[in-house]
């Protein structure tokens, strides 16, 4: 039996772009700040957080009601357009970026 190498794995691969971070990274570098996100019945829907450097996101409360789904994408559409229009991490959790849909609550 001859040991022939098997071409597929000498070919060489070279690595392409397929597609660009169009929001926030989510590893954080350092501390992280936090406001409780709400609906406009007052009902915590989860956290916004943000390491005021480079990294945010949105985590969601353990258990959502149904009526709830929503929000994940929701929030993820408001951070991908807070990134595309330069506003830095450090001012992700200005209340007003969320309203009127909802209610977002720092305590300092």
């Amino acid at each position: 039996m001859t040991d022939t190498p098997n071409p597929r794995f000498y070919d060489y691969v070279t690595p392409i772009t397929v597609s660009r971070s169009d929001s926030y990274d989510f590893k954080a570098v350092g501390p992280v700040r936090r406001g409780e996100l709400r609906d406009r019945d007052g009902r915590l829907l989860g956290h916004v957080w943000t390491d005021d450097r480079q990294a945010a996101g949105f985590t969601r409360i353990e258990n959502p009601e149904p009526d709830m789904a929503y929000v994940r994408g929701r929030i993820s559409q408001i951070l991908s357009g807070a990134y595309k229009a330069g506003v830095p991490a450090s001012q992700l959790l200005n209340p007003a970026l969320y309203a009127p849909d909802f209610e977002l609550r720092v305590t300092p």
